[in-house]
């Protein structure tokens, strides 16, 4: 896990985290990491390459920087755990802050939409970046989703689709759609839900792939009224969503990281806003197939 905002105002640059972290599942425990040298700070995407063993950020954001609107936002860093570095990588897509980033392990190559400007322009651009070449590609599909920042984003492995969910835009245009890429295409699907159930408008929400379920998770996030502490399955195959209620989760939370780990088939949660920079620190796990969550803060 890197960066993020702790500590209050988002747009205060000292609430900008640059630090590194790493969370042993089997024993429950985090150790912040100490590199060296790396990115310095802010709020980015992120996803693992699996080829290529490493974490890879983009969206870095100088800490002195970060609320004065010059950045570029676009620095791309790779982690490799087993040697606790980071590496500087071929710069992105300029001022694309609250873009999203997702790997398509079919493809090998890390998938960016969306992201915004600080003047208000959303972006609805699609780039593919390839961690052999160290290059990134403006791929340009004929139709894309609504430009936006924030939204949920994962890859669908067995569809062999990127799939993204809400997001932020100023004009609040309703993103209740979820969208299908497709990278040896370079198409876009817009997937109508119909008259089923689905989540609705949602912003700085997750979006993780189960693939021993073949579902995808969408938790929490922002509605249009308050933070949401919903759980929502979609199911590429049948289109379908469904909303997973239980007596025991994290509540209401939004801004927060979730990774799912195929070793133990449970996605992990960790710290986001309970409500207006209420910011948290605990970790949760989530079993699909028993549908319960565990709050491992707690957990000896």
């Amino acid at each position: 896990m890197f960066g993020g905002q702790r500590d209050g105002d988002p747009e205060d640059p000292a609430t900008a985290s640059g630090a590194t972290w790493a969370y042993d599942v089997a024993a429950n425990q985090w150790s912040q990491m100490m590199p060296p040298t790396g990115p310095r700070g802010g709020a980015v995407g992120t996803a693992y390459d699996i080829a290529s063993d490493r974490v890879i950020i983009f969206g870095s954001v100088p800490e002195e920087e970060l609320g004065g609107y010059s950045a570029d936002y676009n620095e791309t860093w790779a982690y490799d755990y087993n040697t606790n570095t980071w590496t500087r990588l071929a710069d992105g897509p300029v001022k694309h802050l609250g873009a999203r980033i997702a790997y398509d392990a079919e493809s090998d190559r890390i998938i960016l939409f969306g992201g915004m400007n600080p003047l208000g322009r959303y972006y609805d651009d699609t780039w593919a970046y390839d961690y052999n070449s160290d290059t990134w590609t403006n791929m340009e599909p004929a139709i894309s989703p609504p430009g936006r920042a924030e939204q949920g984003m994962s890859y669908d492995s067995k569809s062999d689709r990127v799939l993204t969910y809400g997001g932020v835009n100023l004009q609040n245009k309703p993103f209740e759609t979820l969208w299908a890429y497709d990278f040896n295409t370079d198409t876009w699907q817009e997937m109508v839900p119909g008259e089923q159930p689905f989540p609705g408008y949602r912003e700085y929400n997750t979006l993780v792939y189960d693939s021993e379920s073949d579902r995808s998770i969408l938790f929490g996030g922002v509605t249009q009224e308050q933070s949401s502490g919903e759980v929502w399955i979609y199911e590429y195959g049948t289109n379908t969503w469904t909303r997973m209620e239980s007596s025991l989760n994290p509540g209401k939370t939004s801004r927060h990281a979730m990774v799912y780990i195929p070793t133990t088939d449970r996605s992990i949660l960790f710290g986001g806003w309970a409500g207006s920079f209420e910011e948290r620190n605990e970790t949760w796990s989530y079993d699909l197939n028993t549908n319960t969550w565990t709050n491992m803060t707690s957990q000896p």
